[in-house]
């Protein structure tokens, strides 16, 4: 008897075959997950963002000219912008304005393309 080493046409196209279904199930929820992250970077960028007014407010208090409130940044005005010091990515578009009772209001923040809306304390980006 011949001793045969290597593989026959089918079992390679079964393999394949095998990959292929693989592929096509997996490559969805990867996807979905990559959306997932683009979407909490949004949302922890948004965060970043009403932590750095935080800051800049408060440091502004022990400055010679204070802040006085409510305080709007507006993050389309790079003057504005320039004010704060954030880690993350920055807002290109929309305002947030912190109230004299400690209070935010959010209106049409973009962040990396996902507008971010913040209601009862939590940021939603879509």
């Amino acid at each position: 008897m011949k001793n045969k080493k290597g593989f026959t046409l089918i079992e390679l196209l079964a393999v394949i075959v095998i990959l292929a279904i693989i592929a096509v199930i997996a490559t969805p929820i990867i996807l979905g997950v990559i959306d997932d992250a683009r979407t909490s970077a949004a949302e922890d960028s948004a965060y970043g963002a009403l932590d750095a007014i935080k800051s800049y407010y408060a440091t502004s208090q022990i400055s010679a000219s204070p802040a006085a409130l409510p305080l709007t940044i507006n993050f389309a005005t790079p003057a504005d912008v320039a004010l704060l010091s954030m880690s993350g990515t920055v807002p290109t578009a929309g305002s947030v304005t912190l109230s004299a009772a400690g209070a935010f209001t959010v209106t049409g923040l973009t962040v990396n393309g996902y507008t971010c809306t913040y209601t009862s304390g939590a940021f939603s980006c879509s």
